[in-house]
């Protein structure tokens, strides 16, 4: 027997239906808000990566080199490929709003809801430093997260500037601020006394102490950072009626490239608190490393964090399919299953004739609601039938009428 590569996975059946109609649903709510697809390779130059990323990226890439020397690595997210293509095309008419959704490959510990292969459903708007388009950033997410079924959780904000400023009053090198700033983000998993501990080795005990008791006060520096962060979270109140944010003061995200907003989707769901299945946030500069000067905003679903809630509420219930079973007229059970399809309605058909009870399971099997029964002596009297089997219920309809 075959063995499946370790930390990445199959879909079959009822699961993979609703990550498909999960991933539909996405796009379709990105496309509402005026966000266009744009597609890029799995592959790109090794360079791309390691040159644009910061280091926890170049940790993780799965490189290689092909037949002819080229050093390439599988896309490890979508942001720095969609970025090329948006500074490499001079047309391009600013705002853009773009979306991606598809796999990404990291080589990570493989955990419940860590893995090597994923989905990321992404979304940027290049070219404008408003910050109504981080609101809206925010809201489109919110929608499809709720669009999904997902809806206990809390949106996290901050921005990169207040704990920027922090670090500046404290006179704290560049260089040391951005070591600072990795070890804030592991405050939830490690605790406040044990992050000022790794601080303190990098900017000593009397400022990683400042840095503590910052981050344990209730109060917020009045910089550029919590002013721009209370403009979103007004905007995303008073014209998208959210108000489940929170401002957290630790938020700071894993990749250096941001520079103000931060946000993070944080799971409030029973045995999922403090899951985080969407995350992203502000990045002007980094266009900057592409020979281009534009401002970014954006934010990323994980799909596959948000399928292991999804799926804890699967129940062994029937899909709204149909599947056409024909008794003793071939024809006209093709004809009827062309003309479902062709309505937009998924539709199943039994190709070789098979005993009505052996057809039943079948449907019965891959949890098909309903079975549409084509044969001759309900034909002559123009109609087929049409059961039900959740409720298992048999109606005549007439065909003229099926539709």
């Amino acid at each position: 027997m075959a063995e499946r590569v370790k930390g990445v996975r199959d879909f079959t059946g009822k699961e993979a239906l609703i990550r498909a109609d999960a991933i539909e649903k996405i796009r379709k709510t990105y496309e509402e808000f005026g966000f266009e697809p744009i597609e890029t390779p799995a592959f790109e130059y090794l360079s791309l990566f390691t040159n644009k990323s910061g280091p926890e990226i170049e940790e993780q890439l799965y490189a290689f080199e092909d037949k002819k020397g080229e050093k390439l690595a599988l896309r490890p997210e979508h942001t720095i490929s969609k970025l090329r293509v948006v500074s490499g095309n001079r047309s391009t008419v600013f705002p853009m709003k773009a979306y991606s959704i598809g796999n990404v490959w990291r080589y990570e510990d493989v955990r419940k809801g860590r893995w090597r292969e994923f989905v990321q459903a992404d979304i940027d708007v290049f070219g404008s430093s408003s910050l109504k388009y981080d609101a809206e950033v925010i809201a489109c997410v919110d929608t499809a997260l709720k669009k999904i079924g997902l809806s206990n959780f809390n949106i996290k904000l901050s921005n990169r500037k207040i704990l920027q400023s922090l670090m500046e009053d404290l006179g704290v090198l560049p260089s040391e601020g951005i070591q600072v700033l990795r070890e804030i983000d592991k405050k939830n998993k490690l605790g406040l006394e044990e992050v000022t501990k790794r601080i303190s080795e990098i900017i000593g005990n009397e400022k990683a102490g400042k840095v503590r008791d910052f981050m344990s006060s209730e109060t917020a520096l009045a910089s550029e950072g919590y002013k721009e962060l209370s403009s979103v979270i007004d905007i995303l109140n008073k014209d998208y009626g959210i108000k489940n944010t929170l401002f957290d003061k630790s938020l700071v995200r894993g990749q250096d490239y941001y520079d103000g907003t931060i946000i993070e989707f944080e799971s409030t769901e029973k045995g999922f608190e403090g899951l985080v299945f969407a995350g992203g946030g502000r990045y002007d500069k980094l266009s900057k490393k592409f020979g281009s000067v534009f401002p970014i905003v954006g934010c990323s679903i994980g799909f596959d964090v948000v399928m292991e809630i999804l799926t804890t509420k699967l129940t062994d219930d029937f899909i709204e399919r149909y599947c056409v079973l024909n008794i003793d007229a071939p024809e006209k059970a093709v004809e009827i299953a062309t003309k479902l399809r062709r309505k937009g309605l998924s539709t199943d058909m039994l190709l070789e004739n098979v005993p009505l009870s052996k057809g039943l399971a079948y449907c019965a099997s891959k949890r098909i609601r309903y079975a549409v029964i084509v044969g001759s002596k309900d034909l002559e009297k123009g109609e087929v039938t049409i059961r039900d089997l959740k409720d298992k219920k048999d109606t005549k309809i007439k065909e003229t009428e099926l539709l």
